[in-house]
């Protein structure tokens, strides 16, 4: 091993890679500190969240007791005890129409969309304000008062009423917002119910309905952490219907005082996983995958019922790693630079060290050639080289003065000149070797100046031949080149780095970069765009999927043939069509145009790659490449690609 390599395994081992090991091991300690952090501070942030919602169910509690004591309501309790005993008071219109003025007012109160019952014994709504809009009393019934909506047949839901505390709000499910159609997907959040009583004997309530706007307020405003998205969603075992319901969804831009055709179900792939951790923990966190968790902490909203809600959060994990991702770059760099650092100081390292070596090889060599009386000098930079010169002078002196020791010198001269000699042979045969190599440059530069000299003068063939030698041993290159670039390529499989571009002025680009060529051989290229919006790509290899297709429409086209280019959008789809007007491919080689190095191409013109090249990058972009013979003329090939890319993709 030489000096040099020993020197740089010394240092590069003995600081680098501890320095290296050290460093890394502690930005991963301080990546687990910082995560650990970023827990806290995101399951905090989803309990203030959920705190702060059970203010506002607690503040609306109040609404609903509030508006139940008030004097236009309790004025209306008469009324709701004459209609039980079939026996309404006379002035029960006049009582009713000061219940919908005292409702109407509250639209400038409540910001929420709402709606206010007065509900009978048996639970019919006898008084409504749907926001600022009055019920209609059109429904006939037998205690002589007329019923704004339709008689309610639920007789558990009478049951359940008559069995509320007094002076309390209670969250029930009105039967009457599940019955009609407007309001079934609208309110999705429980009713307040305050019950009223005339003495133990129960009369009717009051019910408050609320869309949840006010709560989507409070989600829509609440502090994103790490660029994190909420949803919400229901946790109820005893209704498969509300089990998982989604109320508010940030991701699907889905809110819970949103009108909806059915309801929304967390119907993610980890829907399940997340449900039964969900019910196992009130808080928590569940891996989705190695670039994302789930964070979730789980509240009661309505008291003394065991439905929860879920507020989670969907936290991209790259963007928490990227700081710590960056550092370990960066400490790879310097670890790089340390290397080559390592690497000069080692050369230096190793000269120093050399160069005594080496002036006493040279001595020992032209001892061992005869000159008996040269020695070393002493006097070396370097101890363990001064001890061996000390050695070497000894040596030289003791082979003087003793006939056996001088044998011995003579059979080690020996030794060396043998060893001399197949240095000398090696020398022979790597100068014999360089001979015609220092020719072949002569002779390079011996072309060269004739080519300077006969630059000037056109007629000399020689000189023209030369030079048409060297293009074409240039052109030959440069296929070479181009052949083993586009195996590299076909071998990649490199992903496409997705950006948004305008597609007129990028197919209005891409022609340019083949318009020379089509000129060369007088094809004239047509473009029709009927689509000037943008596409989600790879625009480098987009553009060099369409110049391999427009590249094989113009050498297949003949000449003062056309070339059509058409690109439009159907079904979100983006489709550019490249159509020639040459003879087509024989039906024995469409099987065969996108396997790599099949051409029909003459020798010299083309690869085989082109097409495979061209397939690759449209497939790993989630489109078609057709290519068929057309019904008129020509080869038509098609390209289809998706206008937004997916979301896997871009992450």
């Amino acid at each position: 091993m030489r000096i040099r390599t020993n020197i740089f395994i010394w240092l590069f081992f003995a600081t680098v890679v501890p320095l290296t090991a050290l460093t890394l091991g502690a930005t991963y300690y301080n990546q687990y500190s910082y995560q650990r952090e970023v827990q806290r501070k995101l399951i905090g942030n989803l309990d203030n969240i959920a705190l702060t919602i059970e203010r506002q169910l607690h503040s609306n509690h109040n609404l609903a007791l509030g508006l139940a004591r008030s004097a236009a309501v309790q004025a209306y309790l008469p009324v709701l005890r004459g209609i039980q005993k079939n026996e309404p008071p006379a002035n029960a219109a006049k009582l009713r129409q000061q219940v919908y003025r005292y409702f109407e007012g509250f639209q400038t109160i409540i910001s929420d969309r709402f709606i206010l019952r007065m509900l009978d014994a048996d639970g019919n709504t006898v008084a409504m304000v749907n926001n600022n809009r009055r019920g209609k009393a059109i429904y006939e019934s037998l205690s002589g008062i007329k019923y704004v909506e339709q008689e309610n047949t639920d007789s558990e839901f009478v049951q359940t009423l008559s069995q509320l505390a007094a002076e309390e709000v209670h969250s029930l499910t009105l039967p009457q917002n599940r019955v009609r159609s407007e309001f079934r997907n609208l309110f999705l959040l429980q009713d307040m119910v305050v019950p009223f009583y005339a003495g133990k004997t129960f009369i009717g309530a009051l019910a408050l309905s609320m869309a949840g706007e006010d709560i989507d307020r409070l989600l829509d405003r609440a502090t994103r952490l790490y660029a994190n998205k909420l949803f919400v969603f229901v946790l109820n075992n005893d209704d498969a219907e509300r089990n998982g319901l989604l109320l508010y969804d940030e991701p699907g831009k889905l809110h819970l005082a949103e009108s909806r055709a059915d309801l929304n179900k967390l119907n993610a792939p980890y829907a399940q996983a997340l449900m039964e951790k969900a019910n196992e923990s009130s808080e928590g966190i569940l891996d989705v995958s190695d670039d994302h968790q789930i964070y979730f902490t789980v509240m009661s909203p309505y008291p003394n019922q065991f439905v929860s809600w879920v507020i989670a959060s969907d936290i991209d994990k790259r963007i928490l790693l990227e700081p710590f991702s960056t550092i370990r770059y960066g400490i790879l760099f310097f670890a790089a630079i340390a290397l080559i650092v390592s690497l000069l100081l080692a050369d230096f390292g190793s000269r120093r060290i050399a160069r005594p070596l080496c002036y006493l090889y040279e001595h020992i060599k032209a001892f061992a050639d005869g000159e008996h009386q040269r020695r070393v000098s002493v006097d070396q930079p370097i101890s363990e080289v001064r001890a061996l010169a000390t050695a070497f002078n000894y040596l030289a002196d003791t082979l003087q003065t003793t006939e056996k020791e001088r044998d011995s010198a003579q059979q080690m001269v020996l030794q060396s000149n043998k060893l001399a000699s197949i240095g000398q042979m090696a020398a022979g045969i790597g100068h014999e070797i360089n001979n015609p190599l220092n020719n072949i440059l002569s002779y390079t530069k011996l072309i060269q100046r004739h080519l300077e000299k006969q630059r000037q003068l056109a007629d000399d063939t020689s000189a023209q031949q030369l030079l048409a030698d060297l293009g074409s041993l240039r052109e030959e290159t440069l296929r070479a080149s181009d052949i083993v670039k586009g195996i590299l390529n076909f071998a990649r499989q490199v992903p496409p780095s997705y950006s948004r571009f305008a597609v007129p002025a990028w197919l209005e680009q891409t022609l340019a970069l083949v318009q020379q060529t089509a000129r060369s051989r007088d094809v004239t290229l047509e473009l029709q765009t009927d689509y000037d919006g943008e596409v989600d790509g790879d625009r480098g290899q987009l553009q060099q999927a369409l110049v391999n297709l427009l590249l094989n429409a113009i050498q297949a086209s003949p000449q003062h043939g056309r070339v059509a280019i058409h690109a439009d959008q159907l079904d979100g789809q983006l489709r550019i069509e490249v159509r020639d007007q040459g003879a087509g491919i024989a039906e024995a080689d469409l099987p065969n145009i996108f396997d790599p190095f099949f051409t029909t191409k003459s020798e010299g013109e083309g690869s085989g790659l082109g097409l495979s090249i061209s397939l690759g990058i449209i497939e790993r972009h989630h489109g078609k490449l057709v290519i068929i013979n057309h019904p008129d003329k020509g080869v038509s090939a098609s390209i289809t690609l998706p206008l937004h890319a997916c979301e896997a993709d871009t992450l």
